[in-house]
């Protein structure tokens, strides 16, 4: 017996264009729940992060949360833990960390009665040993990661746990992208699995599990009609084999044992390249060492963390004018560390956008103005104005590397 564990990934970042959002529900989000919907023998681990559950509210979009429901009351799908802004947690303060998997439960447990907490899916996959950690601590019984993460021989007939017991789950990332980036046909995946099958057979083994990965918004918005070309279409044929069964990531532990090693995950996301684990950047597309974008971002987070520290220790209850403030900086800093700012700041992959890079950094320079306020409010301003400084300087650097970039890319082109 193969098992096929697959989960998909829903995330829009707070700054998306409502008119995006709104085409990315009709092109994706309906269509593939609702096809999710006609299917019986359904089983997905679901993340969706809580900020979208929110935007997905706030733009009356409410009936695709909706269909989410009856689907999980349906228990067609599972529903992760995450973070609710999409940062990448090994790059941000632990206690940040914790903040916005605490603030995502509270969404979440809002919306689907019966979640508790059970698997986690960090945004991006970016793992490090201190996350998987402290997600163990906060009560998750596992996590998923890339492939590229694990340290080991990968066994798909047995469990992994770290050393304080969380199992510890791997995606297939060739097999997932082959899906994701259409070069598999729903009869091909299919084939794929039965091969799996005849290896199992071959050599004696019983059962086996695989786990894909990957947005959801591949169906339908990045692959138009995909949803149906290729998933409905794998489901159906799935259906049709006894040896093949869907099964959610939580339930695997049912059907494999534990292996007795425990074992740390390296440090690594789902866009990490066996070259940047050679040259030790785990996290390309966020904190790449040779892109100034990133190094110039991550000066003003380190600052603004810093200032937050500060405000965080303040007695709000002595002044309301420094309550109000620290709680507009803490609205905007939980915003402004979402995974997007970095991401859209890599040309040489593909990806670069001014200006959707300057939205991530307007969130965190209200953030720093606010905190940087509120002390001044606690007649405290002197300790942080070096932070807010540093933070001004950076963001300088940082607006003239916008504009530099993209002089030097438009000559590339000529």
């Amino acid at each position: 017996m193969i098992y096929w564990a697959p989960l998909l990934h829903m995330y829009q970042p707070t700054f998306q264009d409502s008119r995006v959002l709104q085409q990315i529900d009709k092109e994706c989000y309906k269509p593939l729940l609702r096809m999710l919907d006609e299917h019986d023998n359904v089983k997905i681990s679901f993340n969706i992060n809580a900020v979208l559950i929110e935007m997905l509210n706030e733009f009356d979009l409410c009936d695709t949360i909706e269909i989410l429901q009856n689907l999980e009351s349906s228990n067609k799908i599972e529903i992760t833990g995450t973070a609710k802004f999409h940062p990448i947690l090994p790059l941000i303060p632990q206690k940040e960390s914790e903040h916005q998997i605490k603030i995502n439960e509270e969404i979440i447990k809002n919306n689907f009665k019966h979640w508790e907490r059970g698997g986690f899916f960090p945004p991006e996959m970016s793992i490090s040993s201190q996350v998987a950690k402290y997600i163990r601590e906060l009560g998750y019984k596992w996590v998923i990661m890339s492939g590229i993460a694990c340290p080991v021989d990968w066994l798909t007939d047995q469990i992994y746990t770290s050393p304080n017991g969380l199992m510890l789950f791997f995606r297939d990332d060739i097999l997932s992208n082959k899906i994701a980036f259409n070069n598999i046909t729903a009869k091909g995946f299919v084939e794929e699995i039965k091969g799996k099958l005849k290896e199992n057979k071959e050599q004696k083994q019983k059962n086996k599990f695989i786990i894909t990965a990957m947005d959801s918004e591949t169906f339908g918005h990045h692959i138009k009609k995909f949803e149906r070309t290729f998933l409905s279409k794998a489901l159906e044929l799935i259906n049709e084999q006894k040896e093949i069964k869907m099964e959610f990531i939580s339930d695997l532990s049912k059907f494999f044992p534990i292996n007795e090693e425990k074992i740390i995950p390296k440090d690594s996301s789902w866009s990490t390249t066996y070259d940047d684990m050679k040259a030790d950047i785990p996290y390309p597309l966020w904190d790449h060492p040779d892109n100034r974008v990133h190094t110039l971002y991550w000066k003003i987070v380190r600052s603004l963390n810093n200032l937050m520290n500060l405000i965080d220790n303040l007695d709000l209850n002595q002044n309301w004018d420094a309550e109000r403030h620290y709680n507009t900086s803490r609205w905007f800093y939980d915003r402004g560390i979402c995974s997007d700012t970095t991401w859209w700041g890599n040309p040489d992959r593909g990806t670069w956008s001014p200006n959707l890079i300057y939205k991530g950094i307007e969130l965190l320079m209200r953030s720093a103005l606010n905190a940087q306020l509120a002390l001044v409010h606690a007649n405290q301003s002197d300790i942080g104005e070096g932070y807010f400084d540093s933070i001004s300087f950076y963001h300088n650097l940082l607006l003239m590397e916008l504009y530099s970039k993209t002089k030097e890319l438009k000559r590339r082109k000529k």
